[in-house]
Parts: structure tokens; C-alpha cells; sequence
């Protein structure tokens, strides 16, 4: 494996991470409220093993001062979840109301 490779997995690694860290934060210290899922976007993408198919789930709710919000959820696996019109259960930090994280 070359140098370029080497930096190319760190900084993968590096994004995974600090996106992992987000979700953390935002489970532990965000505000859980009730979503309605509004759309869901289908994915899907051809490797070496086959086809695999990603979700992403656009959801709108309301935050605790009564703005209505509407954020993006990507499902970090790649079965599928709730329907369009389903209620689910979300957290959102006060200061970036329209980046909520799915509770499962």
C-alpha cells in the first residue's frame, strides 16, 4: 500500500470518526422529540460483492420552541426502516435543530 493510500484511509477514517463522535453527542445531550417521516430516498450501488441498497430517511418535527424543522437521516445500515407517514422517535441538539439522529 502506497503513502497516498495510507493518507487517503486516515482521513476516511478521521470523517467516520468524527461523524461517529456527532451522533454520540447528539444521543447524550439532545432534545428527543417525535418525528413524521416525510420522504426516503433509495440508494443503490454495485462493489464486489453485488448490490447494496442505502436509505435515507427525511423527517419533520417540531422543536421545543415551536419551529418546525425538517432534517435528512441516513440509515447507517442498508435495511429498510419506517414508511413515509410513520412516527419515530428523534433527538436534536438547540443549536443545530435541523441535524436529528434516529433513536432506535
Amino acid at each position: 500500500m502506497g503513502p497516498f493510500a495510507i493518507i487517503v484511509l486516515v482521513i476516511v477514517a478521521a470523517v467516520a470518526a468524527f461523524m461517529a463522535y456527532k451522533i454520540w453527542i447528539t444521543k447524550k445531550n439532545g432534545i428527543e422529540t417525535m418525528a413524521v417521516v416525510s420522504n426516503i430516498t433509495e440508494e443503490t450501488t454495485m462493489d464486489s460483492d453485488g448490490s447494496n441498497t442505502s436509505y435515507t430517511y427525511y423527517v419533520r418535527y417540531t422543536t421545543s420552541d415551536g419551529v418546525q424543522q425538517e432534517a435528512k437521516i441516513a440509515n447507517m445500515g442498508f435495511k429498510k426502516g419506517p414508511e413515509i407517514g410513520d412516527r419515530i422517535k428523534i433527538k436534536y441538539l438547540p443549536e443545530k435543530p435541523n441535524a436529528a439522529v434516529w433513536i432506535r
